[in-house]
């Protein structure tokens, strides 16, 4: 059976969940198709228009015939793929692009761009933050499934999402110790239970201090063995507590519609600084100061608002139609 919809990705899994969580959410029968970055795709993604670049081997190997009638991608460093395979299929592929590419947005069919990236137009559609897979069924199925792991910690549970160092932010064993030390005492003073992890790009100087509070009887620390309880962790938790670094686990928390803090790591860009700023002025998240309050907001629900978006969009393509008649 033909593939309805191709995602293009390096493996990197920020950007790849977020293909994941709109194909899913467009009822999209979806491939990966895993590529090596492109040094010059990646600097100039508009250069995937030119034959000569995607005229070879390597491509011929990885794009070819029955082509899907949708491809989606997520960066700027994909974005030129997407451009070639347009090309390569002779316009035959509806491409879908998540992030600012910063270039003329005519290279693409549809684009969606977060509200703190500039460009606007006819074709984009603009979201808050990261689409994400987090919805109240999903959360409810994954506390149900991980709800043994943290049945010794005490009935007031704080989800902590600890992230990394990032473009000119580095970690220092002294900003991990301040970050442990304010976890110590608000397990302490509130008498509740720390149910932490950490990403991809969590340095060692922090898994090194976290995993001195694996000794705590408050606290679990999840180190990568067995299954990966994140977002079990979110449906258990009563507040959410993370890490400024990332906007993908800030829209993934501010999704379940409960609290939100978020523990500042260093300077943000522009960019980062407008979407944390945007959070915490419509009421999801507040700065950790160390101490837990209660509030309620409405959760975010970017994934399935800009899928009807798109859906309406993509509304004439006949093999979309039919796919989503036959779930029917």
């Amino acid at each position: 059976m033909r593939d309805c919809c191709w995602i293009i990705s390096d493996g990197t899994m920020g950007m790849e969940l977020q293909c994941i969580a709109l194909a899913e959410s467009l009822n999209l029968k979806y491939q990966i198709k895993h590529i090596s970055p492109s040094p010059i795709l990646t600097a100039l993604p508009q250069f995937g228009a030119i034959p000569f670049l995607w005229k070879n081997k390597y491509y011929t190997k990885e794009f070819y015939p029955p082509f899907p009638k949708v491809s989606i991608t997520c960066g700027r460093r994909h974005a030129g793929f997407a451009i070639a395979l347009k090309r390569i299929s002779k316009g035959k592929v509806s491409t879908i692009h998540i992030q600012d590419p910063r270039i003329n947005s005519g290279f693409f069919d549809h684009l969606i761009i977060p509200e703190h990236d500039p460009s606007r137009g006819k074709n984009i559609v603009i979201s808050k933050g990261s689409l994400t897979k987090i919805n109240k069924d999903k959360l409810e199925a994954e506390a149900k499934r991980f709800l043994g792991l943290v049945n010794h910690l005490p009935q007031r549970r704080i989800a902590i999402n600890i992230g990394g160092s990032s473009k000119g932010v580095a970690i220092d064993k002294a900003g991990a110790e301040k970050i442990v030390d304010k976890l110590i005492l608000l397990a302490k003073e509130y008498d509740c239970g720390l149910m932490i992890t950490t990403s991809r790009r969590t340095d060692e100087t922090i898994k090194y201090q976290l995993r001195k509070l694996n000794e705590k009887q408050n606290v679990l620390v999840y180190e990568g063995i067995g299954p990966n309880p994140y977002i079990g962790f979110l449906g258990l938790a009563d507040t959410i507590i993370v890490t400024s670094d990332s906007i993908n686990m800030i829209s993934e928390a501010c999704s379940t519609g409960k609290p939100v803090y978020i523990i500042a790591l260093g300077k943000n860009n522009k960019r980062k600084q407008s979407f944390l700023d945007a959070m915490q002025q419509e009421g999801r998240t507040r700065p950790f100061d160390g101490h837990l309050q209660s509030w309620t907001y409405e959760a975010l629900n970017e994934t399935e608002r800009v899928a009807a978006i798109i859906r309406e969009k993509l509304s004439n393509n006949d093999v979309i139609k039919n796919f989503n008649q036959k779930q029917t």
